[in-house]
């Protein structure tokens, strides 16, 4: 009861952010509001620019009408890694693994979950991430004088960003960017089989 009452903490959070950093970042023509599901997934441009998977490329019409309309050429499954995973939301074509799980919004996501809101804020662009903790923990030495709100990543003694962190932290932004609209051909489940 605990974890899911954590995981609708980490939802309810990630709702606004998300749709702050989408409108921020990608200057969407509609803004994505954070209590519309229905204006959100591949319905989208800015959603499914992030959501479509790596190695196709939403800016190609006959790409975004295939995955909108289901068509078999273009099944997203839980196999495909969107796009918004990569730094700078591009996978390299030769080698999907290079820039995998370094984008801006995952650092973010995971930030805000294991850190603090505010803190996905300090993050400056593309990267490894690796260093979250660690900067988290130098700031908390910083802060002496004031009374610092513990981060989650202290209250589970989370020492480094480990892979199953950083897969939560993907399947959260994945389905607020999906928001379950009624024409998803991925829903949660997907992802978390997926990861």
């Amino acid at each position: 009861q605990g974890a899911d009452s954590a995981r609708g903490d980490d939802t309810a959070t990630l709702k606004e952010l998300v749709a702050s950093w989408v409108n921020i970042g990608c200057h969407p023509t509609t803004l994505i509001r954070s209590d519309d599901k229905h204006h959100r997934g591949f319905v989208s441009d800015a959603c499914g620019r992030l959501l479509c998977p790596a190695e196709w490329s939403w800016e190609d019409p006959v790409v975004r009408a295939g995955i909108c309309d289901r068509t078999i050429a273009f099944i997203v499954s839980e196999n495909s890694w969107p796009s918004y995973m990569y730094e700078n939301y591009k996978a390299d074509a030769t080698n999907l693994e290079h820039g995998l799980m370094k984008s801006k919004l995952l650092i973010m996501g995971f930030k805000a979950i294991f850190t603090s809101p505010s803190s996905a804020n300090e993050v400056d662009g593309e990267g490894n991430g690796a260093d979250i903790i660690e900067n988290n923990r130098c700031a908390h030495k910083w802060s002496d004088q004031a009374k610092v709100k513990t981060c989650v990543a202290s209250i589970i003694g989370m020492r480094k960003v480990t892979p199953r962190a950083i897969a939560y932290a993907a399947c959260q932004v994945s389905s607020i960017l999906l928001a379950m609209a009624p024409n998803s051909t991925l829903n949660s489940a997907d992802l978390v089989r997926a990861f």
